[in-house]
């Protein structure tokens, strides 16, 4: 049914995509059809880790688990602070023997920040990709081995870690809970496998709670998003059995879970969502069961941002688990009810940030405010986010309009399933915003942020791939697009912080005719074995922005996906495949429709006689990931010879179109790259080379 339906696929392409398509297969089947056609050397790859969860203020063991080779661990790499960790040594019987797994010895401070923080591993073959790790308040328990008849026994509150590990499997384990008691129960597991490179199956939880007769007293699939969460006040005195497996009944020895089961306050959302940085509010906590109103005392963080907060309801009780705020550098209000028509609209002045919550279904928020012709406005919602901690239920869509009630404009989706638009104002005078939820739907935990502030020039900057490998006297290249909005038309410098000692990145600026730009991250033939966290920075003036990460996954098909995470890193490794790319011309000038070919020349490791392509641009089957080569300039592949096989020379031409804009000495390289397998393929890129148009 696969191959059948992988035909299917390729027939409907138009006919040029099916030769470039069927031009990176077969260059992808030299590597996919014999094994040893592959690179010698891989980064280790994650794909879970045991258990998933660890307790504040205790020291764990956790082997991390994956594809290629974790031999020759040696550092660590974890976001964020209070964590310790060590690289166990792996003392294989055979030294040649390949590692799949390595254990990490953890230590957490007991004032640790909770929730998920992403890892590497550093080795003498390279870095990792990326791993996640769960800090949590609870004890942690181990799912045990499954006994016939017998159910686990498990404590409340904890953190049960465990594996939805084959097909058909339900992890079931009993509690003991009391009359009135409130129990909550969330799982951690789709979560922390989103930024996984190669597990191109996710698990999909579902949760069940049964009471002593096996009747079931409650049920959870998707809460936030594909993880579940429930909470109930139980019935009466007994033995309570929950169940986890995954909805379709499908498993994988990599899916690993935690969940956790607690009877402490459980903050579902916390309102108002939004507050000042550094401002100190009062937090109405939205906590199931609760039949008492509850006010917070909390103090905002600093920086603006997603964050994730805990609270501690009495001064010696235990603390709640982590709810999300938004700290925003605008001044907040809250929404007056009634609000749900025009004429009831909550006056607001802009700049602002407006908390609000669609209460109940088929409830409208309306805001009404004063705009100047032309000036232009920023409208961006706060809710719920994929791959951030916020997890309201609202789905919002916002309208701006007339007094009257005429749509000028809206937006459902944005930033995933929160809301945002541009606004200009078309003439001086009066206006209204409307939010509500997309599919008419309300309740307590439907919150929101609405920042509302005038559009100021900005930009957002990426960099791909989200990890350098290289050995001494080796170079690589990372890609960097930048996204200006709001009027912002000028150049950004890009710089990179935090590199280990040996390592060096090249000098970047992005001019304003361009989105994109090359980085070369080069060690020094002295560059002795290391790994460190950097930050790629933009700065443009008086804007200062760190670039995200994007994490190269591997998806379904072979194809080639990417995930923003938030750790880029760079490991100086052991010798590199390829000791060098040579290339004969750095200085390239072209006039409009000239072209130049480039003479490029491999440098293998003695030991090394695997394929090597050639490219100037990052790409994969056809698909473009990162272009740094200036407007009206190309590649022209069928004069370039980029397929070297076991060879060592090869040449890339470039060509200017005959409407090629001037430009200015923009870097670009040629990249050699080896594979690991049909998606992953490492680059070692040749030293800068400057691309100059003429008039």
């Amino acid at each position: 049914m696969k191959a059948a339906f992988r035909v299917k696929w390729f027939y409907c392409l138009p006919s040029l995509s099916r030769v470039i398509v069927m031009r990176y297969f077969l260059v992808g089947m030299l590597f996919v059809v014999a094994v040893p056609a592959f690179a010698q050397t891989s980064f280790p790859m994650i794909t879970h880790a045991m258990p998933v969860a660890v307790q504040r203020g205790t020291t764990a063991d956790v082997t991390v688990e994956g594809q290629m080779n974790f031999a020759g661990a040696y550092k660590v790499l974890i976001d964020g602070t209070g964590v310790t960790v060590d690289v166990v040594p792996a003392k294989p019987k055979d030294p040649k023997a390949i590692a799949k797994s390595v254990v990490m010895k953890i230590q957490v401070a007991a004032n640790a920040p909770l929730g998920v923080r992403e890892f590497r591993i550093a080795s003498t073959l390279g870095i990792s990709s990326l791993g996640q790790l769960l800090l949590v308040d609870d004890p942690v328990v181990f799912e045990a081995p499954s006994v016939v008849g017998k159910l686990q026994a498990i404590p409340v509150p904890c953190v049960v870690c465990g594996r939805i590990e084959a097909a058909e499997n339900v992890d079931s384990y009993t509690f003991a809970a009391k009359l009135g008691q409130v129990i909550s129960c969330e799982v951690y597991a789709a979560r922390i496998q989103d930024k996984i490179h190669d597990l191109q199956k996710h698990a999909d939880p579902l949760i069940a709670v049964l009471d002593s007769t096996g009747r079931e007293v409650t049920a959870s699939d998707d809460g936030y998003y594909a993880d579940p969460v429930l909470s109930f006040t139980v019935p009466k005195d007994g033995q309570y059995t929950l169940q986890i497996r995954d909805a379709k009944y499908d498993g994988d020895p990599r899916w690993a879970y935690a969940m956790s089961v607690t009877d402490r306050p459980y903050v579902t959302h916390a309102f108002p969502l939004g507050i000042t940085t550094g401002a100190t509010v009062d937090i109405e906590p939205v906590v199931p069961g609760s039949k008492t109103p509850m006010k917070w005392r909390f103090t905002a963080p600093t920086v603006a941002g997603i964050h994730g907060a805990t609270f501690q309801p009495t001064a010696n009780g235990p603390s709640t688990n982590l709810v999300p705020i938004v700290a925003t550098r605008l001044q907040t209000t809250v929404e007056i009810e009634p609000n749900d028509t025009p004429k009831d609209a909550t006056r607001i002045v802009l700049p602002c940030g407006v908390n609000g919550r669609i209460g109940s279904k088929r409830d409208l928020d309306f805001f009404a405010f004063t705009a100047t012709k032309g000036k232009v406005i920023a409208f961006e919602v706060f809710a719920r986010r994929f791959g951030t901690v916020l997890r309201s239920q609202l789905d919002s869509t916002i309208d701006v309009m007339t007094p009257d009630g005429k749509i000028l404009i809206s937006n459902d989706d944005a930033n995933g399933k929160d809301s945002a638009l541009l606004f200009t104002p078309p003439a001086d005078g009066e206006y209204l915003l409307r939010i509500r939820d997309l599919n008419n739907k309300g309740g307590a935990g439907f919150v929101y942020l609405l920042e509302a502030d005038f559009a100021k020039p900005d930009f957002t900057i990426k960099a791909d791939p989200s990890k350098a490998m290289i050995g001494p006297g080796s170079r690589t290249a990372w890609y960097v697009t930048i996204a200006r909005t709001n009027g912002f038309v000028g150049p950004v410098t890009v710089t990179v912080d935090g590199l280990p000692k040996g390592v060096t990145a090249s000098l970047l600026t992005i001019p304003a005719t361009m989105t994109q730009g090359l980085l070369i991250v080069s060690a020094s033939a002295d560059a002795k074995g290391d790994a460190s966290i950097v930050r790629v920075v933009g700065t443009a003036d008086t804007l200062v922005r760190t670039a995200t990460p994007i994490e190269e996954i591997y998806m379904p098909g072979g194809g080639r996906g990417g995930f923003q995470v938030g750790m880029q890193a760079v490991a100086i490794t052991e010798q590199s495949d390829l000791l060098n790319v040579k290339v004969d011309i750095t200085e390239i000038v072209l006039k409009p429709g000239e072209e130049v070919k480039i003479p490029v020349t491999v440098t293998r490791r003695a030991d090394y006689d695997k394929p090597v392509s050639l490219d100037v641009i990052l790409r994969h089957l056809g698909q473009s990931f990162g272009n740094p080569l200036p407007p009206g300039v190309t590649m022209v592949e069928g004069k370039s010879k980029t397929l070297l096989g076991t060879g060592s020379v090869g040449h890339i031409t470039l060509k200017a179109a005959p409407d090629a804009a001037p430009c200015d000495r923009i870097p670009i390289c040629v990249q050699g790259y080896v594979a690991i397998n049909f998606v992953v393929k490492i680059g070692y890129a040749s030293e800068p080379m400057f691309v100059t148009v003429k008039k």
